[in-house]
């Protein structure tokens, strides 16, 4: 989860300050105001098109986002006119393609300016004009009346010149800069257009802008245009200071983008002079943010056998922090149940209504869905997959797609996986690849993305077993992820760093060569981990391996009731993998318990039917052989000849795909998805 964005020292839109420009889509939207609006009494327009106006107005005069062209704004004008009866909208629409005739000369744009104070009032004791005195129309004609007052004549001619070439504009804004929409530097030598200069006119005061390409480099990954961008902005004029006293603020706004690049040293000593410079200025919630984001960096080898720091609630720390926790304590390294990061769950809950209701913290949507992401991967750990879809399902449904949203992408990384691991593996894939789940994403949740996509390939290949598709193609296009060789391949060199799962792995290396039985130790010891933390999804895992093992030692009837006693549970998380193993493992219990009787054979050949169907939907060919090649003897011993052929038939069908599988280095389909994946991340860079 990434770190919540520290708080910008000026998130206020340059156009909103006290040094107001007047810009070309200024003039239309006054002159919409004039001729198109008008009291609800006397309102000439439909109420769909007056509608359509009335959001348009708002949308530009709020300056929430940049501003729309004028073929933009005419063509939908026009949409929203064409179920006009009465022809008052069709009039309108008809004189805003005709607005150049109406400015012809710098003197009719000043008369129509000097119109302006008939629409607003301007003293508390007049009732005549249209627009109240605290509306928003009202207050946008009067700073645009009083902006236009302080124009020199030079200045009204530029104004003019820029909105007629700005009605025949028609390129994209994103490349090519608008007439009249180029910065203006501000101070006394070249400051000729205005004959009246307040304060803010002489001076340039800090804009936001600079802080905005900052972050597109953080997005697209550039550090030298994040780093340039970050620079100009702090460099800006925030007061009359000489000092802006802003230092820390660029430092963990530096330090931030090394966390998501995750360039752990250079942010380690980032925050650290970050958190010097914060105690200096005695900015205790900066210091507050960098020493939260200084306790997520990992241990420092010095610092190997440590526990991670946890943090204590304060009053300005950031909710986010504490579901970091959670994660800390989800670590299995660190030996804590899993009810101790539930118990940082409620905690952050807690914090976060204190934080917005209380502290007046800023209101982000999707961080309030933080914490049933994070419970959806608690109830994974748990064993308890469909509690995780719950959690998962209300992410997905009150958060916006298309977007940047961390907390909306984890859930659907996590959910992809999960389908993934139940065998459909095409159509996990196909929902990451929707347009909807990447096309807000930066480079760094990109990597995340893309990632996930290749886990999903090499579990596929390694179910399979095709290890030269996983060595030759997947592995060396493996993107920046953790990964160990371990989670897809038998490598005993590398371990995965889990008291769990690497005890387990190590059983299962040495089951292979039939001296499981060495290990007990290590597996009774992962068995009392799994069971401690209340990772029951392991725990049964764990289980089953411990029967399979207790049959080398002739305990046939201890291991059938072992997995009579957990079956309940394995068949009602429904994981495929695991309750095809544990099926297997039954059957052979079943009649190692019955001493091979006929009742026993009938009882076995069930379990190892649903457990070929099961290893058929996850394409686990080597599974499959050993399960249909028991279902042969089995049905061999009751003297069933016909099942037996079908089920040896069955073995070859088996083995000539899997030695297909193993002769193939990449499938066409997998080659096209990756070239997908690969477009998409350069794409993204390219922005």
């Amino acid at each position: 989860m990434a770190p919540p964005p520290p708080t910008t020292t000026d998130n206020v839109p340059s156009a909103t300050r006290a040094s107001h420009v007047l810009r070309p889509h200024h003039i239309l939207l006054l002159w919409i105001l004039v001729a198109g609006v008008h009291p609800v009494e006397e309102n000439p327009m439909p109420q769909k098109f007056s509608l359509t106006l009335h959001r348009i107005l708002l949308d530009e005069i709020a300056e929430i986002k940049l501003p729309r062209s004028y073929w933009d704004i005419l063509g939908e004008l026009k949409k929203a006119s064409i179920s006009d009866q009465s022809g008052a909208a069709k009039g309108l629409v008809q004189a805003i393609s005709k607005l150049a005739q109406s400015f012809r000369t710098p003197d009719d744009l000043s008369n129509f300016m000097q119109s302006l104070s008939l629409y607003y009032v301007d003293r508390d004791d007049e009732d005549s004009a249209r627009y109240s005195r605290r509306s928003l129309f009202g207050y946008f004609c009067h700073r645009c009346y009083v902006t236009f007052a302080k124009l020199s004549i030079g200045g009204v001619a530029r104004l003019h010149g820029d909105f007629l070439e700005w009605l025949k504009f028609k390129a994209d804004p994103r490349f090519v800069t608008p007439p009249g929409y180029a910065p203006i530097r501000k101070d006394i030598i070249t400051n000729d257009y205005q004959i009246f200069k307040t304060k803010y006119d002489k001076r340039e005061y800090a804009t936001a802008e600079t802080y905005a390409l900052f972050m597109r480099g953080v997005m697209t990954g550039d550090s030298n245009v994040a780093n340039e961008g970050l620079r100009r902005f702090f460099e800006q004029k925030f007061h009359e200071g000489s000092d802006s006293g802003l230092r820390q603020h660029a430092m963990l706004n530096l330090a931030r983008m090394y966390y998501l690049r995750r360039e752990t040293d250079a942010c380690r000593k980032t925050l650290e002079e970050a958190i010097t410079t914060a105690r200096t200025a005695g900015d205790n919630a900066t210091l507050q943010h960098c020493t939260s984001l200084l306790h997520r960096l990992p241990l420092l080898p010095t610092e190997r056998g440590k526990k991670p720091i946890i943090n204590e609630i304060q009053p300005q720390m950031h909710p986010l922090e504490i579901l970091h926790d959670a994660k800390k304590l989800l670590m299995v390294e660190n030996q804590q149940p899993l009810t101790a990061a539930y118990e940082k769950l409620i905690q952050a809950v807690g914090l976060y209504d204190h934080y917005i209701d209380v502290q007046g913290g800023l209101f982000v949507e999707s961080e309030q869905y933080a914490q049933h992401a994070v419970q959806s991967i608690i109830w994974n750990f748990f064993g308890c997959s469909k509690l995780a879809r719950i959690e998962e399902d209300i992410v997905t449904s009150f958060t916006e797609y298309g977007s940047e949203d961390n907390t909306r992408l984890t859930v659907t990384l996590n959910r992809a996986y999960y389908k993934a691991r139940q065998g459909k593996y095409t159509a996990s894939i196909a929902t990451l690849l929707e347009p909807d789940v990447w096309r807000g994403l930066g480079l760094a949740d990109y990597n995340l993305w893309a990632g996930e996509i290749w886990h999903i390939l090499a579990l596929r290949a390694s179910r399979r077993g095709q290890q030269r598709q996983l060595k030759e193609y997947l592995v060396p296009r493996r993107p920046d992820i953790d990964y160990s060789s371990r989670e897809y391949q038998w490598t005993p060199q590398v371990p995965i760093g889990s008291l769990i799962r690497d005890p387990l792995h190590h059983v299962l290396i040495l089951q292979r060569v039939s001296q499981a039985h060495t290990c007990v130790d290590e597996l009774l010891t992962a068995l009392w981990h799994a069971e401690y933390q209340g990772r029951y999804g392991l725990y049964r895992t764990a289980v089953v391996m411990l029967a399979d093992v207790g049959l080398e030692f002739g305990m046939t009837k201890w291991c059938k009731r072992l997995l009579d006693e957990v079956m309940p549970q394995i068949m009602s998380e429904n994981d495929l993998e695991q309750k095809g193993y544990a099926l297997f493992t039954l059957a052979r219990c079943v009649i190692a318990a019955g001493d091979s009787s006929p009742d026993s054979l009938r009882e076995a050949i069930g379990y190892l039917e649903e457990a070929e169907r099961g290893f058929e939907t996850l394409e686990m060919f080597a599974s499959i052989m050993d399960v249909q090649f028991l279902l042969s003897v089995l049905h061999h011993n009751l003297g069933d000849a016909v099942k037996r052929d079908e089920a040896a038939e069955r073995h070859e069908q088996t083995r000539l795909k899997y030695e297909e599988a193993q002769k193939c280095v990449v499938e066409d389909w997998i080659e096209d998805t990756w070239a997908v994946v690969s477009e998409i991340g350069a794409a993204i860079a390219s922005r």
